[in-house]
C-alpha cells in the first residue's frame, strides 16, 4: 500500500564520504517501512523555497538514507545542516516494478527466482536509486557504472558486501573502462536479462537504443526537475507511449520501452 508522510524527522547523520558526496541519514520509523526501491523523498532545505527530490539510497529498519552530490545552493545549504530535524516528505513515486518473488523482505541472499537476470546500469549520482533496490533483490547480478573519474564512482564495496559483479568505467579513464558505461553494453547484454537504469538523460537514451535492439526489456528512473513532487505543478512531465505523464507520481520509474525520448 502506497502511504506517504510529511513530517519532521530526527537527524542520525549528515556525512561527507568523499568530495562533494554526502549521505544523510534520518530516524524514520513511520516512513521506513513504506519505502520501496525507486522511489524517493522531497526534503525541505532551509532557507530553499521548494524542496529538493532524492533518491532512497538505503533502509536499515526505522532509518531512511540519502545519498546526494553538491551542485548548487540548495545541495550545500543542505551538506551544512546542523540541526536535530529535517522535514521529509514521502516516500513518493511507484519504484521499481520488480516480477513477482524477486524482491527478499531482508537484505540476506534468498532463494534465486528461476529464469531473472538483473542488470543494473547506473551513472554518476543514480547509484543512490538502485543500491537500495540491489540489496532487495534475491538474486544478484551485474552492476555496470559509469562515472565522470574514479573519484565520482560510490558504495562499489557495498555492492560487493552483497554478491553483485561490477564492471565500471570512467571517462577520464582513471578506472575500469575508459569511455561511457553505454559503449561496453552492447557486448555484454544479452536478451533474458532485465535492465534497471538511473542516470543521466543521454545514458538513458542511449540504453533504450540497445535494449530495443536486442529486444531487451527493463526499467529506467527518470530524473527531471520537480517542484512539489506529487503531480500538482505539471513540471516534470515526460512523454510515455504518446501520453504526458508526471515523472513524480506516475514515475519516476517506467518501462524503458513505453519512454518516448
Amino acid at each position: 500500500m502506497n502511504k506517504k508522510f510529511d513530517k519532521s524527522y530526527r537527524i542520525i547523520s549528515n556525512k561527507e564520504i568523499c568530495t562533494d558526496y554526502f549521505e544523510l541519514k534520518v530516524k524514520a520509523p513511520a516512513a521506513a517501512g513504506y519505502c520501496y526501491p525507486g522511489q524517493f523523498f522531497m526534503i525541505s532545505i532551509p532557507g530553499v523555497f521548494l524542496r529538493r527530490p532524492v533518491s532512497i539510497y538505503d533502509v536499515k529498519k526505522d532509518t531512511v538514507s540519502f545519498l546526494y552530490k553538491i551542485t548548487g545552493k540548495g545541495t550545500k545549504i543542505l551538506s551544512e545542516i546542523k540541526s536535530e530535524t529535517i522535514q521529509l516528505l514521502g516516500p513518493l513515486g511507484n519504484g521499481y516494478d520488480l516480477p513477482p518473488n524477486t524482491a527478499s523482505s531482508s537484505l540476506k541472499s534468498e532463494k534465486k527466482s528461476p529464469g531473472f537476470s538483473p542488470v543494473i546500469i547506473a551513472g554518476g549520482t543514480g547509484i543512490a536509486s538502485v543500491h537500495f533496490l540491489a540489496a532487495k533483490l534475491k538474486t544478484r547480478g551485474t552492476l555496470y557504472y559509469g562515472a565522470r573519474s574514479k573519484k565520482d564512482l560510490l558504495c562499489l564495496n557495498k555492492f560487493r558486501k552483497i554478491g553483485w559483479k561490477i564492471i565500471v568505467s570512467t571517462e577520464d579513464g582513471s578506472k575500469g573502462h575508459k569511455g561511457y558505461i553505454t559503449n561496453i553494453l552492447p557486448e555484454n547484454l544479452k536478451s533474458g536479462d532485465t535492465l534497471f537504469a538511473c542516470g543521466p538523460m543521454p545514458m538513458l537514451k542511449k540504453i533504450l537504443q540497445i535494449a530495443k535492439e536486442k529486444n531487451i526489456r527493463g526499467f529506467a528512473s527518470l530524473e527531471e526537475i520537480m517542484a512539489c513532487g506529487v503531480g500538482n505543478c505539471q513540471g516534470c512531465a515526460v512523454k510515455i507511449k504518446g501520453q504526458n505523464k508526471m515523472t513524480c507520481k506516475d514515475g519516476s520509474i517506467f518501462k524503458i520501452e513505453d519512454i518516448d525520448f
